[in-house]
Parts: C-alpha cells; structure tokens; sequence
C-alpha cells in the first residue's frame, strides 16, 4: 500500500495525485514537491494499492473517484 495526497475541485474531480516525498535527483532538483489546495478544493491523503500507481493516471483517478465518492 502506498499513501498519496489528491487533489480535489468543489464537484469531486480529481485534479491531481503526487506521492511523496520523493528522493531529489541532481543539483537543482526541489527538496520536496507537494499539491496545495486553492479556493474550492480539497486535498486528502489515501491509501492505495501499489498496482493502482504502476498503471495508466487514468484508471487511478477512476478508482479515486469512485471511492471517495462511495
């Protein structure tokens, strides 16, 4: 199981995922990278399976919405 943050709109949409923090690679590369909620959204953070992560973004956010939703 992997825990990732989502971001949310006002209507339940999936906006964006990020799991982390994640190592920084390179001379430049951000400490850290996280999602920020604007006016209207909502982030949580989930748990997932790990074969959730490893297929298409678009079966991810699917299986978001449908159990966060209920």
């Amino acid at each position: 199981m992997a825990t990732i943050q989502v971001l949310l709109d006002d209507s339940g949409a999936v906006l964006g995922t990020t799991q982390g923090p994640a190592a920084a690679s390179g001379e430049s590369a951000p400490e850290q990278v996280a999602l920020v909620a604007g006016p209207g959204q909502q982030l949580v953070e989930v748990e997932v399976a790990d074969e959730l992560l490893e297929g298409p973004p678009a079966e991810l956010h699917t299986h978001l919405k449908a159990s966060l939703l209920g």
